[in-house]
């Protein structure tokens, strides 16, 4: 028997100790857990930084490459030597796709489409301007046209509407028409803002600087004029066809290219040279229509149905597009450019 100074520990104390083991050993396996875990998303962290950083990267470089292509293609577009090649995803439109307007009381002879692609301006032989909203294919505004001998009075055009250009800011629209006149108007509203005069016979031509307001006229007085519409102004006259103007188109650069009609010449004006291109025709047909492919290009067509390329660096016709010899056959024609020949299924 022991002696009577001898301690019992009680039940509490006993469950104690027996809890105090299994405790201070979960406490170190829960420490060593969370070391572990912490660890874990360290790394976890580490590497989705390191995943963003290299998505930046690449982000960052596509980023520089697309903004690099984006002012190249400014820059080229610019000079007017950017070209897309979208002939290959051209799909013809079906008879669904076709709309008509109905509202001139005469032939049309000229439109202009707005920069924006939701406005269409027509001028016609009665000597009316209509605005046409494309989505809607209705309407907006009418310039009707009035008598002869009213043109004092009368807001619109009093002879036939032959030609339409509208500036690239859609701020200015200009028409010339058979009484030597040319109407500025604001393209929203149709008001006319004002009139030039000055050439002495028919207005064939309009067509804007690209960029700029800067206007140049083409007439049947064989003569180019150039205007100024932020002046509003006349600023020269250019001489040098033998023949009535036919038609006239500008892009970028201050320059300006007219068909010569019977005179069998395109020429291109250099406008701060005060100098001349002079391109003559191979055929005897009259040269009515002529449009700049870009800078160093330009497209014309005669009366006899050619289509002729020309190269401003070369000073001759490229490539001249006859009309093709097998119209009305049942096989697929197609015109070589490089070959200068059609190439038939016949």
């Amino acid at each position: 028997m022991k002696g009577g100074n001898e301690e019992i520990a009680s039940d509490e104390e006993i469950l104690s100790d027996v809890e105090d083991v299994p405790e201070e050993e979960a406490s170190e396996d829960e420490e060593e857990t969370a070391q572990e875990k912490r660890l874990r998303l360290t790394k976890q962290y580490l590497a989705q930084l390191e995943e963003e950083e290299a998505e930046k990267r690449v982000t960052d470089e596509i980023d520089r490459d697309a903004i690099s292509h984006r002012l190249q293609e400014d820059l080229l577009e610019q000079a007017g030597k950017l070209q897309r090649k979208v002939a290959a995803q051209y799909i013809p439109p079906t008879p669904a796709d076709i709309q008509v307007l109905r509202g001139h009381q005469l032939p049309l002879t000229c439109l202009v489409v707005s920069s924006d692609s939701k406005h269409v301006y027509t001028g016609a032989k009665d000597c009316s301007i209509i605005k046409w909203n494309i989505a809607e294919g209705k309407k907006e505004k009418v310039v009707a046209g009035g008598r002869k001998g009213t043109e004092d009075k009368h807001q619109g055009h009093t002879a036939h509407v032959l030609c339409l250009a509208i500036s690239s800011d859609n701020k200015f629209l200009a028409s010339g028409c058979r009484n030597k006149i040319i109407h500025i108007w604001d393209p929203v509203s149709l008001t006319r803002l004002h009139t030039f005069t000055g050439h002495r016979d028919a207005v064939a031509g309009l067509a804007f600087r690209k960029g700029t307001h800067t206007l140049f006229s083409g007439s049947h007085d064989k003569t180019v004029k150039v205007w100024s519409l932020d002046e509003m102004a006349y600023v020269e006259t250019l001489f040098g066809h033998e023949d009535s103007i036919m038609a006239l188109d500008s892009l970028a650069r201050e320059r300006a290219v007219t068909a010569g009609g019977r005179d069998r010449t395109v020429r291109v004006w250099k406008i701060p040279e005060e100098s001349q291109l002079v391109f003559h025709g191979e055929n005897r047909g009259s040269i009515d229509c002529v449009a700049f492919i870009n800078e160093q290009h330009i497209v014309s067509g005669d009366d006899n149905g050619n289509v002729c390329v020309w190269g401003l660096m070369k000073n001759v016709s490229m490539t001249v597009l006859q009309e093709c010899l097998c119209v009305g056959s049942d096989e697929e024609c197609i015109y070589d450019c490089t070959a200068g020949m059609s190439v038939c299924g016949a």
